[in-house]
């Protein structure tokens, strides 16, 4: 899922700076790209130390760290966010319009996911629906 997150922040954020792009002045647009960029570093950030966490947790000793590693991400990205308004010609409310994209990405993903076809669900490994109860809990019912 967070992997289908990280590919519509690509969308919506190229949407955004497409539309900035058409009706709004060079601040603008360049605010919108440095935000949009600055959203989808952090959020491939974070997807991939989330993935390192979860291993962790199913035992892998090479990724115990990972968790350690959110503080130093936060700083470079309000580092990156303080830089962009000091150093560039931007907006800084397209930047924060720019870096908001992963909300809009989260927000259809969770509709997608609760519109789904509940038959096309979560399933095992054998194809089994793994919330399903199996023969001797439905004897019981």
């Amino acid at each position: 899922m967070l992997t289908r997150i990280e590919r519509l922040n690509y969308i919506v954020g190229g949407g955004v700076v497409a539309l900035t792009a058409a009706f709004g002045s060079a601040p603008h647009v360049l605010g919108a790209l440095v935000g949009v960029i600055l959203c989808a570093v952090n959020f491939s950030a974070v997807r991939r130390l989330v993935e390192r966490m979860m291993r962790s947790a199913q035992g892998a000793p090479q990724s115990r760290a990972s968790a350690f590693l959110l503080a130093p991400k936060l700083l470079l990205l309000m580092g990156g966010a303080a830089a962009a308004i000091i150093f560039l010609p931007i907006s800084a409310i397209m930047l924060a319009v720019g870096f908001s994209v992963f909300l809009v990405s989260i927000g259809v993903e969770m509709v997608r996911y609760v519109l789904r076809n509940p038959e096309a669900g979560p399933r095992g490994p054998h194809g089994d629906d793994p919330t399903e109860s199996g023969p001797a809990e439905r004897q019981r019912h």
